[in-house]
């Protein structure tokens, strides 16, 4: 028969042509469904034979795949059962494996199913385990009467062809409608009168005529839980010869109930497009505006002057601040390890400490070892007079410092109790912090802004992305966009820094003085005769972060007879930071590395405490046969 070559030809079809790409697995699906193809042959007695072929990607162990087809009644008031033809299972190579009717099966059974008739709906159940990450393909091939009804002026099949009941979303979803009896309506314009076709269900389904051998084609992207994909089409009475014809008329019927899901439906369309590009207008303008404000603020009203001598090099000490300060100031308020570093190199340069490196034992679990190490020892405590000093002083060697202390630098910053030393850290950073505010060399950007422009930068994007998850992110493009837009806006924001005159030129001579240091060997020029003041830009340095090579250089600058040599130690004891010595890397690095320390131990010890003729679907009918659902178990 006819419809017998249409099905086989369906099944090699469906194995080509059936990609099996399931999407994201959520949280609580047993077994997603990424396929669902179908192939329905109306026939001339006016059964529909149907075969189905639908894919199962599981996400969890399962021992089979269930089918609940309704016995519901047509608009004839004629309500038919399923009857099952087979039901296979199909290969990666496109072949059937059939499966065995069995009166009754167990959970491990595989290669068999049941079939149980009630008066209301009939159950499908298909024994087949798999594992978590186990996909499946079952075939089923079923007769359904009822779906198709004779009237006095057409006939009609009316159908859900996807029920309203299954578990999870049936993805990627085709029909094909076949005609047995389709003979007489073979080409020219009274065949395209004669075939009309609607779905009901998502919107976002479409309907097909194919003419020649009419084949009407539906396809949806997805069907929901609770959702219900369903095909309408008139068609000649002729073609089911054997199906006796109503009395009724029926075609003006039907015309005008689709008419009216028509329009409501392309309301909803436009509805929901105006919607989408009002969203979209939305977005878009939001991040635009805050993006502008962001660069009104930070070119306009915030915007620092520009400074008036703008020098390509500068050879001096910048201002008399402490270099701790500087290192901050340049570092936008952030106290970095460079900056107690060069702290300490200060205090050095001063004969407050005195920097050697010692060879001493330490306890390991294996017993005790020699490991070399830097010290520094307190000399002259009574010569501090900054506050930046006695904090530094206070952090390295302890709340109550004495003359004569020493104290290794792996041993540094190690405070027993622990809201001493986060309080010593603490007063470090506050001290410095003070005086950039007493020097007025911090941003005077109100912190009302920053976090203002912050909050709607996060509040915009929220609400974009809720509208995006809402629109099942069918805006890609507009979200990404706008939220390029916010992520510049809160870049901006952060980078909006307005500082008095005073504070702009300083910063323009200290990095004129950086750009020197680093350039300095390359220009071929003397070092300053004055090497106290030398000493003092070795400090400002490593304050500003130059790299251990070029901090060598700058040293090695000086004669090595003014400095003093390894036999006699230096004459200038800042030079000590300079070099490695040993097998030890200079100090200047071994001390960064303990302050980074000291301040992910603190960081640690603070946070552990905290506890989605054609064209496409209306959202009516619902009137059709068939429909039910089914899932795992």
């Amino acid at each position: 028969m006819k419809h017998v070559s249409l099905v086989r030809a369906w099944a090699a079809f469906v194995a080509l042509a059936c990609c099996l790409c399931a999407l994201p697995a959520t949280a609580l699906a047993a077994a997603e469904m990424p396929q669902t193809s179908i192939f329905a042959v109306v026939m001339r007695n006016g059964d529909l034979y149907v075969s189905e072929r639908r894919t199962f990607s599981f996400e969890d162990d399962a021992n089979g795949v269930f089918w609940t087809i309704p016995h519901a009644e047509n608009a004839q008031g004629v309500a038919g059962s399923p009857s099952l033809e087979a039901v296979s299972e199909v290969a990666e190579d496109g072949s059937l494996r059939p499966y065995s009717l069995v009166s009754a099966a167990h959970n491990g059974d595989a290669g068999a199913y049941t079939v149980d008739a009630s008066d209301d709906e009939t159950t499908l159940k298909v024994f087949a385990p798999r594992e978590e990450g186990d996909e499946l393909t079952v075939a089923i091939d079923y007769v359904l009467p009822g779906a198709v009804m004779a009237w006095s002026d057409t006939a009609e099949l009316y159908w859900k062809f996807v029920g309203p009941e299954w578990d999870e979303p049936s993805e990627n979803v085709s029909l094909a409608v076949g005609f047995e009896g389709d003979e007489g309506a073979v080409g020219g314009p009274e065949a395209d009168a004669q075939v009309r076709a609607w779905g009901h269900g998502p919107l976002d389904g479409a309907v097909d005529i194919a003419r020649g051998n009419v084949i009407v084609n539906y396809k949806m992207p997805r069907v929901a839980p609770g959702e219900f994909a369903e095909a309408r089409i008139v068609f000649p009475a002729a073609w089911v010869p054997g199906l006796a014809a109503s009395g009724e008329a029926r075609l003006q019927t039907v015309l005008d109930e689709e008419q009216a899901w028509a329009d409501e439906a392309n309301a909803r369309r436009e509805r929901a497009r105006i919607e989408s590009a009002l969203a979209a207008s939305a977005q878009l303008g939001g991040g635009a505006v805050l993006l502008a404000v962001a660069l009104w603020g930070r070119f306009k009203k915030y915007a620092s002057p520009a400074p008036v001598c703008a020098e390509e090099y500068f050879r001096d000490v910048p201002s008399a601040d402490h270099p701790a300060v500087l290192s901050a100031f340049m570092a936008d308020g952030s106290v970095e390890p460079r900056a107690f570093v060069a702290t300490l190199m200060k205090l050095t340069d001063d004969g407050v400490v005195a920097l050697a490196s010692e060879t001493r034992e330490k306890k390991g679990l294996l017993g005790t070892k020699q490991v070399e190490s830097y010290t520094l020892t307190l000399k002259a405590l009574e010569r501090i007079d900054n506050p930046v000093d006695q904090d530094a002083v206070a952090l390295y060697f302890g709340a109550n410092p004495a003359n004569g202390d020493t104290i290794a630098f792996d041993q540094a910053l190690l405070v027993d109790d622990g809201d001493e030393g986060t309080s010593a850290l603490d007063d470090f950073k506050a001290t410095v912090a003070a005086q950039l505010e007493v020097r007025n060399l911090t941003s005077s950007v109100p912190p009302a802004y920053e976090m203002g422009m912050v909050g709607a930068a996060f509040a915009l994007g929220l609400a974009s992305l809720l509208f995006s998850l809402l629109m099942e992110l069918t805006s890609v493009f507009v979200f990404l966009a706008s939220a390029a837009m916010l992520v510049s806006s809160v870049i901006v924001v952060a980078q909006t820094k307005c500082f008095e005159p005073e504070a702009v030129e300083l910063r323009e001579r200290c990095r004129a003085l950086k750009r020197w240091l680093e350039d300095f060997t390359n220009l071929g020029e003397a070092v300053p005769g004055d090497v106290v003041l030398w000493n003092k830009l070795l400090v400002m340095a490593v304050a500003f972060g130059v790299s251990d090579e070029v901090l060598r250089e700058l040293a090695d600058a000086v004669p090595r007879d003014v400095r003093g040599d390894d036999a006699t130690g230096y004459i200038y004891p800042v030079y000590w930071w300079c070099y490695p010595h040993g097998r030890l890397g200079s100090p200047t690095s071994s001390l960064d590395h303990a302050y980074r320390e000291t301040v992910a131990q603190v960081a640690e010890s603070a946070n552990s405490s905290g506890a989605g003729f054609g064209g496409g679907f209306s959202g009516g009918g619902g009137g059709g046969t068939g429909g039910g659902g089914g899932g795992t178990f």
